[in-house]
């Protein structure tokens, strides 16, 4: 029951601060930058939200259906490939940084390991 009380309130800390702390890495969900060090990357919108959804949930699987009615709404014409497009240009920019890996799980969907 503790843990589950620790999670909810790192949780609340995460809506109220919009500031989501991986490692050295702050992902400013206001400005939409991530910080690691002194390197400071402003991403898309669309990049951006996908990324800040996976580490908010570590290990949490996401459908490629779940990410596409999150982010970019249920009335979007565009196909869950485009979800891919953004996990793979996520995965080139993140590729040097050890605090997370984007990880596919075949048949299912993605979600991030936290390391």
């Amino acid at each position: 029951m503790l843990l589950r009380i620790q999670a909810l309130l790192r949780r609340s800390q995460i809506v109220s601060a919009h500031k989501l702390v991986v490692g050295k890495v702050i992902l400013d969900f206001d400005a939409l930058t991530v910080t690691r060090d002194n390197e400071k990357q402003t991403l898309p919108q669309k990049e951006f939200h996908l990324l800040y959804k996976l580490l908010s949930y570590p290990e949490r699987i996401f459908t490629r259906i779940q990410l596409m009615d999150e982010i970019w709404g249920m009335d979007s014409e565009t196909t869950d490939t485009t979800v891919n497009v953004h996990i793979n240009r996520l995965r080139k920019r993140f590729e040097s940084y050890p605090e997370f890996e984007l990880m596919s799980v075949r048949g299912l969907g993605y979600k991030v390991v936290r390391t």
